[in-house]
């Protein structure tokens, strides 16, 4: 457990799995914006992936480090969604980064684009003009608290403008990656497209535990806006019909298999709702009306831009044209 030189961090939760296992987990207001994952093979520290901010990844560094009195020897990169890596760069050469070769070029490409888009703070700051003068006169609990989250993540991503270089995978791998520590061993394994260009997990078969990244949203929207639906559903399959019994998602708190079981039943409700939508000849605008039954409608609190991606994705996988202004 944390000792003297431990911080409580108003980023993230630290959340004791096993001895030695440890899931981070972000903090509504915080800056950490996903989840990360800590693990002491007995000989050296693992991290699974390293958050959104520099911020929060200092935290996760000095926590990480003070739990087990010496560096971190890698961390591993679940996929190519910023938020998930940025962090990565508070972290210094001694640690070496690791990730699919999928995930390691999809991460120099985004990378670029984030860093030219760093370069002019202008349109960042007419977004959060733009974000509060909405925020005045919202009454849409759902659109308030997620345009509160946007702001307060927008304004930490800012801060960090002129300092942020990114660091990249120094090693990747194809399918299978063993770790072998006097402690425990893991399997690093890519499960291939889904959720993202290529979704790696990190599975501890002694724990039972596994760290699922981004295949995982539980108690929360999941994400579509770079998905392949149908892979993506195999990959959520492969949990439920595993052994692991405690799942650590990208988002949201540390599930089971009945959170999976939960996020396959959103996908099926939303192909559904946005499906009936185009086969009637309904309109985008239309299909962003439909409502969500229990407990889904809850997911939406701080998430109706992430709810307009997966309507539109759906919407356009179904055949349905959206207009430019939509």
């Amino acid at each position: 457990m944390p000792n003297a030189s431990w911080i409580e961090s108003k980023h993230f939760t630290l959340k004791p799995l096993n001895k030695g296992v440890y899931a981070c987990i972000h903090k509504p207001g915080g800056a950490a914006y996903s989840s990360a994952g800590i693990l002491d093979l007995g000989d050296s520290t693992l991290l699974v992936d390293a958050f959104d901010t520099l911020a929060a990844a200092r935290d996760l560094r000095h926590n990480t480090e003070s739990l087990f009195e010496r560096p971190v020897e890698m961390i591993i990169l679940t996929h190519a969604h910023s938020d998930h890596w940025i962090g990565a760069s508070v972290f210094d050469a001694n640690t070496t980064l690791l990730a699919s070769k999928t995930t390691r070029q999809v991460c120099l490409e985004w990378g670029a684009e984030i860093v030219n888009e760093f370069q002019d703070t202008s349109e960042w700051e007419e977004w959060i003009k733009k974000a509060e003068k909405q925020l005045r006169t919202e009454q849409d609990e759902r659109v308030r608290v997620g345009l509160e989250s946007s702001i307060t993540r927008t304004r930490y991503a800012m801060a960090e403008m002129v300092e942020f270089q990114p660091r990249y995978a120094d090693q990747t791998f194809d399918d299978v990656v063993i770790f072998q520590g006097s402690k425990r061993g893991a399997e690093l394994r890519s499960l291939g497209r889904g959720h993202s260009e290529d979704d790696a997990v990190l599975l501890l078969p002694q724990d039972g535990i596994a760290f699922i990244g981004d295949i995982g949203f539980f108690d929360t929207q999941p994400f579509l806006g770079f998905c392949d639906i149908d892979l993506y559903r195999k990959q959520l399959l492969f949990f439920q019909d595993s052994d692991f019994q405690v799942l650590v998602p990208g988002h949201g708190p540390v599930g089971d298999k009945d959170d999976v079981a939960l996020q396959l039943k959103y996908f099926d409700m939303m192909e559904d709702l946005v499906g009936t939508v185009v086969q009637r000849g309904g309109s985008f605008e239309e299909a962003m009306q439909i409502t969500l039954p229990e407990p889904f409608d809850k997911w939406l609190i701080g998430g109706m831009e992430r709810f307009k991606v997966n309507v539109r994705y759906l919407f356009e996988r179904f055949g349905g044209e959206v207009l430019e202004e939509e």
